[in-house]
């Protein structure tokens, strides 16, 4: 009897070590991570940059410009720290819909609650891609489509958003987070100098850019051009974000094409600096977003490299200084 009990109760011991013992690998935050890091990343190359995406989220790991090793546009070496939920990355998006029957808007984004997007086929000039609509929700009436590939040799990220819905849906807000390596938060002098960057809007519509400059004012600089129906339309604090704020990081800003459902609800008190837009789909109609991404050898070469992409650039001559005895109009 004695030894029915004792093995009862090892067979019980041991239960209970072996749930406590899966219970412990299921929390390990290694294996939770929302990014899913422990599935491993995909390495591209483009003519300019060494691109690595995380392969379950197809967003961006590391954007290095080739010739500068150990140098990243990204904040890569906060990846582990950033890889949960409302931590937003190079790649991600953040909508807001209605359809033509509510007053209502709602809101999606890629970042809020990630699912692992499924893995589409790729050929011609498509590095990568992914039918990224798991991660924004079971709500959400549009199908998105994201591709990382090539044009004439520079990297474009592109969206396609099409209506599943047999409703018109408006696109009200439109929003892609611009998450460049500005946190000072944590690093010395030297080591902020050598890897972190400073990045300065021109919110011009269809002429406008996002320069991205390295803290140490050495080249490369990294240009972010509008591409197809994707005007830089406003420049958005990613308030979302929940990388931790302060005097040594400001946060990230994401690059808004629309802004009419911010502008009927939190910004109805204030004048934009452009026209706020938005954009009806109508059912089973698809359409394109997409930013390129330029290299620049050198700050100074910012504008000739615009210039070379046939986009438009404001010189002031002799200069935007004037002496006291002149008159000026801009």
């Amino acid at each position: 009897m004695s030894n029915k009990k004792l093995s009862l109760t090892s067979i019980l011991s041991l239960t209970f070590f072996l749930s406590v013992q899966l219970f412990a690998q299921n929390t390990n935050p290694d294996t939770q991570s929302a990014l899913r890091l422990e599935q491993g990343f995909i390495d591209l190359e483009t003519p300019q940059f060494h691109l690595k995406l995380v392969k379950a989220s197809q967003t961006v790991a590391a954007l290095q410009p080739k010739g500068e090793k150990g140098f990243d546009f990204t904040p890569s070496e906060e990846l582990e720290n950033r890889a949960e939920n409302e931590f937003y990355h190079l790649g991600d998006l953040t909508l807001r819909l209605r359809n033509e029957n509510s007053l209502d808007w709602q809101e999606f984004s890629t970042a809020t609650f990630r699912r692992q997007v499924n893995t589409l086929e790729v050929s011609g000039n498509i590095l990568a891609a992914a039918d990224i609509t798991p991660t924004l929700g079971w709500r959400v009436p549009v199908q998105v489509h994201r591709y990382w590939e090539l044009e004439n040799g520079q990297l474009v990220l592109r969206y396609t958003i099409k209506n599943t819905t047999d409703e018109r849906v408006e696109i009200g807000a439109l929003g892609i987070p611009m998450v460049f390596n500005n946190i000072l938060t944590g690093k010395d002098l030297d080591t902020a100098h050598a890897i972190c960057s400073f990045y300065d809007p021109y919110i011009g519509q269809d002429a406008g850019y996002l320069q991205v400059t390295r803290l140490n004012g050495h080249g490369p600089a990294l240009i972010v051009v509008p591409d197809a129906n994707t005007p830089f339309e406003a420049y958005k604090p990613l308030n979302e974000d929940k990388t931790q704020r302060g005097i040594t990081f400001e946060g990230f800003y994401e690059w808004m094409v629309h802004t009419k459902a911010f502008t009927e609800r939190e910004w109805s008190e204030a004048e934009p600096w452009n026209p706020a837009s938005s954009e009806i789909l109508e059912p089973g109609e698809s359409r394109d977003f997409s930013v390129r991404f330029l290299l620049s050898e050198s700050i100074r070469d910012i504008e000739p490299t615009l210039i070379k992409n046939e986009k438009p650039v404001a010189v002031g001559f002799p200069g935007y200084v004037l002496p006291q005895d002149e008159i000026g109009s801009l």
